[in-house]
């Protein structure tokens, strides 16, 4: 389907958006990546001040939320596309999660539910 000339896909999974800051962070270097835009089951978009990750790249990543601490779950993630946005110096990240532990899994569907509230 088209839509003022973008691409509209069906997603798999609904995207939900945060109600708080939540920041993915290298679980290897500690490095912050981006914020989390949205977020669902299988993957998430993140907005990043620098031009990573590079499509293709694998990440250990932990989502934390700076506000409330609802979210703090480790996962695996690869980034499928990232292209710039319209502010200066920031770019836009698709992931899909590809590595996450039951009990990390849990905490995201609990995450999840509460947004949807």
């Amino acid at each position: 389907m088209q839509v003022r000339g973008t691409n509209v896909q069906k997603r798999a999974h609904e995207r939900l958006s945060p109600r708080s800051t939540i920041q993915a962070v290298n679980s290897l270097d500690g490095r912050a990546l981006g914020v989390l835009v949205n977020i669902s089951s299988s993957g998430f978009m993140l907005l990043s001040e620098e031009e990573h990750p590079v499509p293709g790249s694998i990440h250990q990543l932990q989502l934390l939320d700076l506000g409330n601490h609802a979210l703090d779950i480790s996962l695996g993630a690869t980034c499928l596309w990232q292209e710039e946005a319209s502010a200066s110096n920031s770019y836009w990240s698709g992931f899909q999660i590809i590595d996450i532990s039951d009990s990390n899994q849990e905490q995201l569907q609990s995450y999840l539910k509460t947004l949807k509230i």
